[in-house]
């Protein structure tokens, strides 16, 4: 009889001790949800701007009703826009050109951090019922049309051209408040373009005369010796300060979104046009493989990709990254350990 009730309460004590091991495969976001465990400071959502493009490809995951308690992405057109909103403090993080970072860090002495690296190269000369060109020399005396004043394109752009031994008034930039805008312009006018993917393949997509002349990427690293990366994720510092673990949160979320992506290529682009970021899933996937989506968090790594691009946009125009290149205090991982690192394998 003792023997019997010994194995009652073995088989009492298994069936709990499975009962509780479900719950917790619920609630604390392990493998079983694929959901980090919000943090109990968690009281009000973090306020994120993204843009247009490749930035705003790999949050796209990140837009649904499921993460808006937690999250409230906003997509931007231009890159001005997100500046505007981690100055004034309506958002808490914003997905901005990786020199911009460095001149807000500047300006608010400070009063804004990086969190990581989330975009690399993805510039590209394009041409439509012109004349192809295969350097920037022959692109002397034409209009290029473009957008990105003051970020990298700009930046990037005339550093490449005083490496070739051209003037800033060799070539006419015509700059434009969007990407779209560009793609528009090169598709009703003809000419020259200098547009970044997804974009690229928007344009081939809407006139099959447009050709992909000059890979500014891959100029860069040639003349250089670096990749370009292009795009970041800041913060506000006070954020950083008053609520590290809800951005350690974010930062989680960003590279299970983007784990997602590299194991479904299709469900990643079907995101994609779901959060509006591009018009179709075809364009989306077709783009992925050129849009160098990343995120990028450690200290000593991203440090390592931004140091060489400032140095050189300071030394041709310090301006380019506001009058000095960021102390090691820009760099949120400094005081908080984040070593996320990922990149879209296509």
């Amino acid at each position: 009889m003792k023997n019997v009730n010994m194995k009652k309460w073995m088989v009492l004590l298994l069936s709990i001790a499975m009962v509780l091991s479900v719950l917790a495969g619920c609630t604390s976001g392990g493998s079983g949800s694929g959901k980090a465990e919000v943090p109990e400071s968690m009281t009000a959502p973090l306020n994120i701007g993204t843009l247009m493009g490749p930035t705003g490809m790999g949050m796209a995951g990140l837009i649904s009703e499921e993460n808006a308690p937690m999250m409230n992405v906003t997509v931007y057109d231009a890159p001005d826009q997100a500046m505007a909103g981690l100055l004034n403090g309506d958002l808490d993080v914003a997905a901005i050109p990786s020199n911009v970072a460095a001149v807000l860090y500047n300006k608010t002495e400070g009063g804004v951090q990086l969190l990581g690296v989330n975009t690399g190269g993805v510039l590209y000369l394009l041409s439509n019922n012109a004349e192809s060109v295969s350097s920037l020399a022959d692109l002397k005396g034409k209009t290029v049309y473009a957008s990105g004043m003051g970020g990298v394109p700009e930046y990037a752009f005339k550093a490449l051209m005083q490496n070739a031994g051209l003037a800033e008034d060799d070539i006419e930039l015509v700059w434009m408040n969007s990407h779209a805008d560009v793609v528009s312009t090169l598709i009703s006018q003809g000419g020259y373009a200098l547009v970044p993917e997804p974009q690229v393949t928007v344009a081939g997509s809407k006139a099959d005369t447009v050709s992909v002349d000059l890979d500014i990427n891959a100029m860069w690293k040639e003349a250089f010796g670096y990749d370009l990366p292009m795009g970041v994720v800041a913060c506000r510092k006070e954020v950083a300060e008053t609520r590290p673990g809800d951005l350690l949160y974010f930062l989680n979320e960003y590279n299970k979104v983007l784990e997602s992506y590299n194991a479904d290529k299709d469900a990643a682009a079907e995101t994609i046009a779901a959060a509006g970021i591009l018009p179709a899933a075809g364009i989306a996937k077709q783009a992925m493989p050129r849009c160098n989506i990343m995120l990028e968090t450690g200290f000593e790594a991203a440090k390592g990709i931004l140091t060489p691009l400032y140095e050189t946009l300071f030394s041709y125009n310090p301006q380019a990254v506001g009058g000095k290149i960021p102390e090691d205090d820009f760099y949120f991982a400094k005081d908080h350990e984040s070593n996320f690192s990922i990149k879209l394998e296509f």
